[in-house]
Order: structure tokens, then C-alpha cells, then sequence
């Protein structure tokens, strides 16, 4: 797919943390209409010890690799964690084995990303709906749910 062939792609990403569980969520929105859910539970020492940031950025490297695999190669990332677009921008140096691998994986992912950084829990219903799959990875739901794929 040509870059002037690409659909309007934004992904809202979140991260939660309940309970000592940790759980991710992304929403991706094609063309304005929501066109896939992830969801899951963060079982990977590495990720959990970071608490719901692992999740977010778990959210943004699932989302990474599905819109790789449809070929979506420009997309918007709505986020409310500084964290997940600093580290890979390098605006902060990357420290920790797990935000210098994220940084690593997000630059070398293919995918053109344009960063939104906004408030959590501010009423933005795609933000509310990546929260709430968030939540759902964090008290047992756990796996990848297609809303419906485009």
C-alpha cells in the first residue's frame, strides 16, 4: 500500500496496574471507526516490575507489530505517559534494559509514528475505551480481542 493509499490510522494506548496485576490495553481506530482491541495481562517479569508504564508500553508494541502485519505504516499515538514517546525520540535517555529495548523496537519498527500526548481520565472516549481494556488485562482477561479487522 502507497503511502497516499493509507487509512487515517490513531491508536490509544494504556497501561493499569491493580491489585499487583498489570495489564495493557490499545484501541486502533481506522477511518474513525474502531477497527481492533488489545488487551492482555503482563506476565513478563521485566515489564511487571515498571508497574502499569510496562503495560503502556507493551500496549504500543503489540499495536506496533498488528499494524505492521496489515501493512499500516503511518499512525497516530495518543498516549498520556510522557515515558512512551520520550524514550524513543530520545528527549529522555533510556536507562533501564526495558526502555532502551522499547526504544530500540519502537525506532526500528517501520512504522511512521506521530505522537499525542494527552491527560488521563479526561472523558476522551477512546482514551476512556484503551483505560478500560487496560483494566480488563489486570483482572484476568488476558489476550489479543479483534473488535472486527479491516
Amino acid at each position: 500500500m502507497s503511502s497516499s493509499q493509507q487509512p487515517t490510522c490513531a491508536v490509544y494506548v494504556d497501561g493499569s496496574f491493580i491489585d499487583g496485576k498489570i495489564g495493557y490495553g490499545a484501541a486502533v481506530i481506522i477511518d474513525g471507526e474502531l477497527s481492533h482491541e488489545i488487551s492482555g495481562a503482563i506476565t513478563d517479569p521485566a515489564l511487571a516490575e515498571h508497574r502499569q508504564v510496562g503495560g503502556e508500553l507493551y500496549a504500543v508494541l503489540e499495536t506496533l507489530a498488528w499494524l505492521k502485519s496489515r501493512d499500516i505504516l503511518s499512525c497516530m499515538i495518543y498516549y498520556d505517559y510522557a515515558g512512551v514517546e520520550m524514550w524513543p525520540t530520545g528527549a529522555w535517555k533510556a536507562n533501564k534494559e526495558l526502555t532502551k529495548r522499547y526504544a530500540r523496537e519502537v525506532r526500528e519498527s517501520g512504522v511512521e509514528i506521530t505522537w499525542v500526548k494527552g491527560k488521563s481520565h479526561s472523558g476522551d472516549k477512546w482514551n476512556d475505551h484503551a483505560d478500560l481494556l487496560a483494566k480488563k488485562g489486570a483482572t484476568g482477561g488476558n489476550g489479543t480481542v479483534s473488535a472486527k479487522t479491516k
